[in-house]
């Protein structure tokens, strides 16, 4: 008997002191499309306790807002200054609202927020923008690790446009947003946007340029290039060569020109190849080529950046074998074709600054032999590389 009187001594002394040091709060938390509001005596609600709301439409699972949320509880703000608002106070009392209010409430929750779109996917600067929702106070945007995962509240803003700050290099994230519309305290969800997935390239990505002679002419202004960049390159060589013939050395071992881009497990790949076979092969030829590079190059990375940039303007008379310029037409359709149809290929017209009037490599930038250029062509085509990738990527 003793003993029990010391056990319940001892827990009437801790109740004690903690009511003493950590006194009881509430948090008023809704659900919604209930008339009654539920109070949580405590500290605020961890995200275990943030699992009741449904899936949105891509059929994952999304943290609640009006299930179980504090009033005037800040979504931690991942945006630093793009707009983060502390969440509106959620009271729910239907009575309090008219029948038009309530009318007004439910068209809201059958919109949808639409125009959701990447920006920019650098590490710590991925940007989202979206079409703006009328009469939404505010928009919630949730992130996950996966498009299948649980999306969780990390801003709340009354701007339509989200930087996240924390996503972290070659990493991969989906995101969605919800409008909110607030009647007298009463907080209101629209549909979430579709999702986008993100994956977060660094601000220094490892990239390679691969092709034939023009390649190696940039090789001669290296200096332009920053030091993330690697050029790999041979006179003559072509898509197929690239894959089958052991050209590139490699610690002392000749390579493939294909497994030589791959020891930089590249973040992104400018090919600039094309000149040598399209005199005599037609484009299918060389597509296939690429796509089984683009293969082996996905197997490495499967988030990896492909660039096609234009077979370059020929002169009207050349000593070089040269494809027409119906052919070389023939040969960009079909790589922008290819681009404008698979992700993460994109098709880059930098040598159109060579080009006079009619089409043909102008003659302020021929080499000498209607094919190969010049010092100053050279140089104008990095710099319309340069301006496309910043302008595609934000970065070079």
């Amino acid at each position: 008997m003793k003993i029990r009187k010391n056990a319940v001594t001892m827990i009437l002394l801790l109740s004690f002191l903690i009511n003493a040091f950590y006194p009881v709060s509430s948090y008023s938390c809704t659900a919604m499309n209930s008339t009654r509001s539920v109070v949580f005596a405590g500290s605020a609600p961890t995200d275990i306790m943030l699992m009741a709301e449904q899936s949105v439409s891509s059929g994952s699972a999304v943290v609640p807002e009006q299930t179980i949320q504090p009033v005037m509880t800040p979504v931690p703000d991942a945006s630093s200054g793009s707009g983060a608002v502390a969440e509106p106070v959620i009271t729910f009392d239907p009575d309090a609202l008219t029948e038009d209010e309530l009318r007004t409430a439910d068209e809201f929750k059958r919109k949808k927020v639409k125009g959701i779109k990447l920006k920019k996917n650098i590490e710590n600067s991925v940007v989202i923008k979206w079409k703006k929702v009328t009469s939404a106070a505010c928009y919630k945007v949730y992130r996950a690790n996966n498009k299948d995962g649980i999306y969780k509240a990390i801003t709340i803003t009354d701007k339509h446009r989200f930087k996240d700050k924390n996503a972290k290099k070659r990493k991969k994230y989906n995101y969605i947003v919800k409008a909110v519309l607030n009647i007298k305290n009463n907080n209101f969800f629209s549909r979430s946007s579709k999702n986008i997935s993100v994956y977060v390239m660094p601000k220094k990505p490892r990239v390679v340029i691969a092709g034939e002679c023009f390649v190696e002419d940039f090789a001669y202004q290296s200096s332009a290039f920053p030091s993330n960049y690697h050029l790999v390159y041979k006179i003559g060589v072509n898509t197929y060569t690239m894959i089958h013939n052991n050209y590139f050395d490699n610690d002392g071992y000749l390579v493939t020109g294909i497994e030589k881009i791959a020891t930089y497990r590249p973040d992104r790949v400018y090919f600039l190849i094309g000149a040598n076979e399209s005199a005599w092969q037609k484009p299918d030829w060389t597509m296939t080529n690429f796509k089984y590079m683009f293969g082996l190059l996905k197997k490495i990375n499967r988030n990896v950046q492909i660039v096609l940039i234009a077979v370059p303007p020929f002169g009207v008379t050349s000593t070089q074998n040269i494809p027409s310029p119906e052919r070389r037409a023939e040969y960009n359709r079909a790589y922008m074709e290819y681009a404008d149809t698979h992700n993460n290929i994109f098709f880059c017209d930098a040598t159109y600054v060579l080009q006079d009037p009619s089409g043909y490599l102008s003659g302020s930038y021929d080499g000498g032999d209607g094919c190969h250029w010049n010092t100053t062509g050279t140089s104008e085509v990095i710099k319309a590389l340069k301006k496309w990738s910043r302008d595609t990527f934000d970065s070079w």
